[in-house]
């Protein structure tokens, strides 16, 4: 009897740790039933350097359902609060932008124009979430100052995602 209640309880122990390794530190919020097909989206984000770094957060959203796409360019807070680049402690690339960018996409999108601009033909924008990415790819990329020739380099983080809609 012991034996199994010991059992149990490392098994609901194990549970509850992996449980909270997937969500951990996510910030968008989860959503609920998503349903039929979605958008297939690529995006594109800077975020180099700590919070709230000058020009981190600019980030460009090109959506496609069939032949139709919408594509926007704005800054985004939230990529901006971000206190790591690419990579978050505990996580590989793949696992720290599933756990920033999965859920509902009006978080990260986080200017009601922009997000009615890119989704709202179709469907409801605040109804949107970010279900799957794949292709993600952390690039370091140069700039050079057209003024000053001064080099700076930028983390630059790419992926698509799947957006599908709540009922």
């Amino acid at each position: 009897m012991r034996r199994t209640a010991a059992i149990l309880t490392l098994v609901a122990v194990v549970s509850l740790l992996g449980a909270s390794d997937v969500r951990a530190g996510a910030a968008l919020l989860p959503a609920g039933k998503t349903t039929g097909p979605g958008l297939t989206a690529t995006i594109v984000t800077d975020v180099t350097g700590g919070s709230f770094a000058s020009g981190k957060g600019q980030t460009t959203i090109r959506v496609q359902k069939g032949s139709t796409s919408a594509a926007v360019s704005f800054t985004s807070s939230y990529v901006a609060s971000f206190a790591t680049e690419c990579i978050s402690s505990g996580f590989d690339l793949k696992g720290t932008t599933a756990n920033r960018f999965t859920g509902l996409i009006d978080g990260f999108v986080d200017n009601q124009g922009v997000l009615n601009s890119l989704l709202q033909q179709f469907g409801d924008p605040h109804k949107a979430a970010i279900t799957a990415q794949d292709y993600v790819v952390c690039t370091t990329m140069a700039f050079v100052d057209p003024v000053t020739q001064v080099v700076s380099f930028r983390q630059i983080l790419s992926f698509t995602a799947v957006i599908q809609f709540q009922p």
